[in-house]
């Protein structure tokens, strides 16, 4: 019989394993990483980090908290913007209230352009590279006349409230609005600004917004990054203004909405925010529904197929509604309409709260969205409230099927792709597909919406945490999940990647986004949670750390210091090799030795002499002269004590220290040697041949 022993358990057995905690361990062999991996080096894998960091100061602390000084910028939009279904166009006005929170006086103000990723010579387009192989076919011919579409932003106004024209200067992707007098610290500035652009057409022209025709004609809109949107102005940087290239997302200020977004009116839309004028634009049955659907814990529809069949009959409306939306303390807005979407809705509890869960799809979602998404997103509010130690603040949480192939997040929306088969069937990975990338973009709400890093440049931040919160929420809703994100052996393979980057890499730099800004950062608090720290420890850390940051923008740093001061654990030894390094580990066992207890009784200690000299090779030249003559048998005058002497013999000296000894010992450490008689002690040596510093876990099978 074989049996398993965990190492937990380990104490009740009756075997002792003896090993250092922490060793220099690996996952690849030492010529794998010579040929594919250069290490960053760093002198002393234990070397505190306090010097690489930030130095702290009032509005960052060493503890790794917000000071109290710490400040942040915020940005509240007025919105008025309709959607032009025919020409694919969107035309807006905003009105935007700037709060200058910082210390510092400013001269101009920095807005993002993010359509401007869309125009033929954009950065994204100048550093795409397009291969179309030897022949080229009907994909690669389309991809070609993609980067011909412009989709710019086209600005009609930029001016003060009065309507006094302010100077403006637009650098590729952003907007540098030159303020006609020096904004002091504490003071706010009001202008406006009118745009209006073409949306690309998410087939063609991938992205994160767009819009996606099927074959009845109509089309569904997923719109997002579709109005200038204030650069945050951080204590850490100044303006973050690096220009979008369509990987690293967004860095953003905190603000409230007021959006007024006008579309055909047989459009079903929805957006970030509450709706303010819901009975103005549901129907009494719709009402009716959505408010049974609040108190149902499953999905009941507010537009089922049989109506969103009747509405898509046509593929033009002339008429136009105002959809009201109102948001409160947000850092984007997006929305999503058509009139082909059927809606269904539930309620979850989160605190004393019920929260509307909500998804919108085509007819060609079923039979697989109308299942499974609005599920997936009540299970989400409920793990991810509990896991972070923050409750969903917000009103509803919607899932849109729609222009991305995998997912995209913003607060309270989200654009999923997973769909079935044209004919009905799905596969099992996509279904899988779809309650995960639904679990994760519904997850964004908590990173980075609530915690609001600055994910142009530490993509990680957001998409490590939320992938690892993720994990936790898979495993709660299937036995057997297929997500391993968070599982460290999944991702050797990556280790021993030549183009591999260290995760404090800014993202466009990196090669493999998903293992890099994904797998890797979710592994690693998979590692602190389960081995290093423990859970109790690591999660009482990590929910201080979002109680911390809710609503405010952490650094990389801030997060460390948060983990160490809360968990009161010195972890810069696993910061320095998992996240500024691509260092790896390699085991190599030594060796395995038995182990016999020396307890001082002379008794005892015959016993084993005489064992182990019985269990020791024959010496040959001893038994080929075992009858050679001696001098010291022919002169007798040579022998003294040492000659007649047995080291093993029991004398009385020796059996009086051993008395003396065992009389100063407690009755509990006397039971302590008699257990430790009946046990087989082992020493297992083990050498890493890498360079990252790992906790061992090892797996013991006796039989």
């Amino acid at each position: 019989m074989v049996k398993k022993i965990d190492l937990n358990i380990l104490q009740q057995s009756r075997f002792l394993l003896l090993f250092p905690i922490l060793i220099l361990a690996a996952l690849l062999s030492p010529q794998a990483c010579s040929q594919a991996v250069k290490a960053e080096e760093l002198a002393d894998p234990f070397r505190q980090l306090d010097e690489r960091w930030p130095s702290a100061n009032q509005y960052r602390l060493t503890t790794g908290a917000p000071g109290p000084e710490y400040w942040q910028q915020r940005a509240d939009y007025k919105i008025e913007v309709a959607l032009d279904e025919n020409r694919k166009r969107i035309i807006g006005s905003a009105k935007i209230h700037y709060q200058n929170n910082s210390p510092h006086e400013l001269t101009y103000l920095w807005l993002q352009l993010d359509a401007n990723r869309f125009t033929p010579n954009s950065d994204k387009r100048l550093t795409t590279l397009t291969n179309v192989g030897n022949d080229l076919t009907v994909e690669s011919l389309q991809s070609l006349l993609a980067t011909t579409f412009d989709g710019g932003v086209k600005l009609k106004k930029v001016a003060e409230q009065s309507g006094k024209p302010l100077e403006h200067t637009v650098v590729k992707g952003m907007l540098r609005v030159d303020l006609p007098k020096p904004l002091a610290a504490g003071d706010s500035f009001d202008f406006v600004i009118d745009w209006e652009y073409a949306i690309n057409n998410s087939k063609l022209v991938a992205g994160r917004t767009g819009y996606e025709m099927f074959d009845d004609g109509n089309a569904i809109f997923c719109i997002a990054q579709w109005f200038p949107r204030m650069c945050a102005y951080t204590d850490y940087g100044g303006w973050r203004h690096k220009q979008f290239l369509g990987r690293g997302e967004f860095t953003l200020e905190f603000g409230n909405y007021d959006v007024k977004i006008s579309v055909p009116a047989d459009h079903v839309l929805m957006a970030t925010g509450k709706l303010v004028n819901r009975n103005e634009i549901l129907s009494e049955t719709q009402n009716e529904r959505l408010t049974a659907a609040i108190n149902s814990e499953t999905p009941l529809f507010i537009v089922n197929a049989d109506e969103a069949k009747m509405t898509s009959e046509v593929t033009t409306f002339d008429e136009y509604k105002t959809w009201h939306f109102q948001a409160e303390n947000v850092r984007d807005f997006a929305f999503a309409t058509s009139r082909k979407f059927l809606w269904d809705a539930c309620g979850q509890s989160v605190g004393d709260r019920r929260v509307l869960c909500m998804s919108l799809y085509p007819p060609e979602g079923m039979p697989l969205w109308d299942q499974y998404s609005t599920h997936a997103i009540a299970h989400t509010l409920e793990v991810y409230s509990r896991v972070t130690g923050i409750d969903y603040p917000y009103p509803h949480a919607t899932s849109v099927m729609g222009v991305v192939g995998g997912g995209m997040e913003y607060p309270m929306i989200c654009f999923n792709g997973p769909r079935p088969e044209k004919d009905g069937t799905y596969s099992k990975s996509t279904k899988q597909g779809l309650i995960g990338v639904v679990i994760h973009e519904v997850g964004h709400n908590w990173f980075p919406m609530i915690i609001n890093n600055d994910e142009r440049h530490w993509m990680w931040l957001d998409e490590g945490f939320n992938s690892f919160v993720q994990t936790i929420a898979q495993r709660e809703w299937d036995r057997d999940p297929e997500y391993t994100r968070g599982e460290p052996r999944r991702y050797t393979s990556y280790f021993a990647n030549a183009k591999q980057r260290s995760i404090m890499t800014h993202p466009d730099a990196v090669f493999d986004i998903g293992s890099n800004a994904y797998s890797k950062p979710s592994a690693g608090l998979t590692l602190l949670r389960e081995t290093i720290l423990g859970r109790e420890l690591f999660d009482f850390a990590f929910q201080e750390y979002c109680r911390r940051w809710a609503y405010k923008r952490p650094e990389p740093s801030d997060f460390f210091r948060s983990i160490e001061d809360a968990s009161g654990t010195d972890l810069d030894w696993f910061w320095n090799g998992w996240y500024y390094t691509t260092d790896s580990c390699d085991f190599e066992l030594v060796s395995i030795t038995k182990k016999n207890l020396h307890d001082g009784n002379p008794e005892s200690d015959k016993d084993r002499s005489e064992k182990k000299k019985a269990t020791e090779y024959p010496n040959l030249i001893k038994e080929r002269e075992v009858d050679v003559p001696r001098r010291i048998d022919r002169y007798e005058s040579l022998l003294d004590f040492y000659d007649t002497y047995d080291p093993d013999a029991v004398t009385e000296k020796k059996a009086k220290t051993y008395s003396k000894f065992l009389e100063r010992l407690t009755e509990e450490e006397k039971q302590a040697i008699q257990d430790l008689e009946r046990l087989n002690l082992y020493q297992v040596k083990i050498k890493n041949h890498g360079q990252l510093v790992m906790p061992v876990i090892l797996q013991l099978i006796f039989t």
